[in-house]
């Protein structure tokens, strides 16, 4: 997908064709729903979305399936969350960690509104951003009130597991 975003990009395909392998993706990943969905609970919760009007929602979907496939509970919300149901999602649900997905470089101040309202309502709450508008961005995110930026998923869980602690 990451290369398909690119061809996309780089105006080498048409959203229509983005949209098609986007679908095809979700199809292919949904089949593996039953196994992922049938994992030994670790008492952690995640939550994860893409906020404000960012419609990219297939890297948060993979994120909150793969803690789900390492036993969390996962939270998904999707895409264009605005702040304020985002904020009521957290006091709804009581997440260990939140994970905000961005794709589109114009959506990266309406992420970063979102983490400083979740930051000051829920100091302790961590807070994880990624997303191919953070790689193009120059490190903004260094400047933001976060717990982690990770480039990979997988990278995200290992983090997590070692972060997060449960009783």
């Amino acid at each position: 997908m990451q290369e398909v975003g690119e061809l996309w990009y780089q105006n080498k395909i048409t959203v229509d064709k983005e949209h098609y392998a986007t679908s095809t993706t979700q199809m292919i990943l949904a089949r593996f729903y039953p196994y992922i969905f049938n994992q030994r609970p670790v008492d952690k919760k995640i939550l994860t979305c893409c906020i404000g009007s960012e419609l990219h929602e297939m890297g948060g979907r993979m994120v909150a399936d793969l803690f789900e496939y390492r036993g969390w509970e996962s939270v998904y919300l999707g895409a264009a969350v605005p702040i304020p149901s985002l904020v009521s999602a957290v006091a709804e649900h009581q997440p260990d960690l939140v994970a905000l997905s961005v794709t589109m470089p114009q959506h990266l101040q309406t992420c970063y509104l979102a983490v400083k309202t979740l930051k000051e309502k829920y100091p302790s709450l961590l807070v994880a951003v990624g997303g191919r508008a953070f790689k193009t961005s120059g490190g903004i995110y260094k400047t933001w009130p976060i717990d982690v930026y990770t480039d990979l998923a997988t990278e995200l869980v290992i983090w997590a597991d070692k972060v997060v602690a449960k009783t």
